[in-house]
This record gives C-alpha cells, sequence and structure tokens, in this order.
C-alpha cells in the first residue's frame, strides 16, 4: 500500500464525519428509548435513569468541551433541582442531534443512515437487501467475517448481471462452496478472495455509492450495529483503497 494510500486509511479511521454521523445516530437512539424519570431523583446503579443519563453524557462529551460542560452543569443539579435538570439534559440531547442534522446536510448527506438494536434482525436484513437491490453493475462486500449463510441471504437474489465481488478472511472456504454452486446454477459473475489486511465492515455499490457498517453482517441483530451512507468522496476514497487490498488479496474458488 503506497504512502498515500496509508495516510488516507488513517484519516478515514479516525474522527470526523463518519464518527460524527455514528453519534448523530446513537443520540437518536438514546433520545427513542429515553426511560420515566418521575418526580424524585433516582441514582441507583443499574437503574434505567442512570444508565441513560450515562450514555447521554458520554455521547455529548464527544461532542467538544462546550457540550461536555453543559452536561455536568446539569448532571450536578439532579440532586435539587431532578426534573429541570432532566429535562435540560434532553434538550441537550435534541439540539446536539439537530446541530448534526445540520452539518450533515451542509456536507451533502440527505440520508443518516439508521442504527440497529440487539434484536433488529428483519429490520438491517430488509435495509441492508433494499441498498444491494439498487445496484446496476457492482457490488463489492467487505467484511472479514462474511459467510455462507450471509452470501446467500443478501447476495445470492442479485441480478445475474451484476458483478460481484466478496473480499472477506475468516469463513472464505465457506463461502466458496456457496459461490462454485450458484456461479454452476446461474453462470453468475461472482468472485472471491481473501485477506487479512480487512479494517471495515462495507458494502460498495456500482461507482460511488458505499456504506459502512458497525459489526460483521453475519452478527447483525445479535449485536447493536449501525449502517451509514458514505458521503461521495470519502466513498471514493475507500473504493481506492480496497481495490488495492483486492489486487493483493489471495483468490478463493474453482479458478485459484
Amino acid at each position: 500500500m503506497s504512502d498515500q494510500l496509508k495516510s488516507m486509511m488513517k484519516k478515514l479511521e479516525g474522527d470526523g464525519p463518519i464518527e460524527k454521523h455514528i453519534i448523530l445516530l446513537k443520540l437518536k437512539e438514546v433520545l427513542d428509548r429515553a426511560p420515566a424519570f418521575g418526580e424524585k431523583p433516582v441514582f441507583e446503579v443499574g437503574t434505567p435513569q442512570r444508565q441513560w443519563l450515562a450514555e447521554a453524557g458520554a455521547l455529548l462529551s464527544r461532542l467538544g468541551l462546550e457540550k461536555k460542560v453543559q452536561f455536568r452543569a446539569s448532571f450536578s443539579t439532579l440532586a435539587q433541582y431532578w426534573k429541570p435538570a432532566v429535562n435540560n439534559i434532553m434538550g441537550q440531547v435534541v439540539d446536539a442531534i439537530e446541530e448534526l442534522k445540520l452539518e450533515m446536510e451542509l456536507d451533502g448527506r440527505n440520508e443518516f443512515g439508521s442504527a440497529y438494536a440487539p434484536g433488529d434482525t428483519y429490520r438491517f436484513f430488509a435495509d441492508l437487501k433494499g441498498i444491494i437491490n439498487t445496484a446496476q453493475a457492482s457490488i463489492m462486500v467487505i467484511d472479514p467475517y462474511f459467510n455462507g449463510e450471509s452470501f446467500d441471504a443478501y447476495l445470492a437474489p442479485a441480478k445475474s448481471t451484476v458483478q460481484i465481488r466478496i473480499l472477506a478472511d475468516r469463513y472464505t472456504k465457506d463461502i466458496a462452496g456457496y459461490v462454485a454452486k450458484h456461479t454452476d446454477q446461474y453462470n453468475t459473475n461472482i468472485e472471491l478472495r481473501s485477506s487479512s489486511e480487512l479494517h471495515d465492515r462495507l458494502v460498495l455499490i456500482d461507482d460511488d455509492a458505499a456504506w459502512i457498517m458497525g459489526g460483521s453482517i453475519k452478527d447483525a441483530g445479535k449485536k447493536a450495529t449501525y449502517l451509514i451512507p458514505l458521503a461521495s468522496p470519502i466513498a471514493v476514497a475507500k473504493k481506492t483503497i480496497y481495490f488495492e487490498v483486492w489486487n493483493r488479496a489471495t483468490k478463493v474458488g474453482k479458478d485459484s
């Protein structure tokens, strides 16, 4: 990998628009599942109220010193002014969501993606299938833990005219069995390669669309995850990086 691409990879893996996007989704999730706080302070460890306040504070603190100070100021008055302090913190969460949404819009992002809690199996399945079905020319799945069952669920029904590339690691022998049977029956254009260089879980669609996931596709529904569309310049950069990895990767299957 060239020094320029290494630098690009490091930049894309760090904070910035992707991290803000993730925080936005997590703040929306936290707001949606806010517990009833009642009239009296609840500080016991393990209670939904205490857990919610801790999560909200941690997320707000990631958005800079000003947000952290505002949260700590409200948190310090909870014992004396429970309801007003809780309302202030709720307002801080709402304000942070709106500010992040505006930042995303100004960056040219019209889609904000989704967060998925454990158990959201079908919602994730339907969303990712919908993304994959938009492909007109090519699909590339990058996921070190992608497996045969995931291939069968997400890629097997894709249009036969679409070129499919799978860049995986742990379960490539498992995937290879599914791919061989699929190509023999449908004469589809599917390539499978193995690499230990994978840092992301991505789905690349056609020339400039890319979606990043918070975990392996095979674990969706079992663990919390997210599905975020990347802005076009980042999508193109990711594609450049991973096609270079693809060219170095080991071919898997009957033509290897």
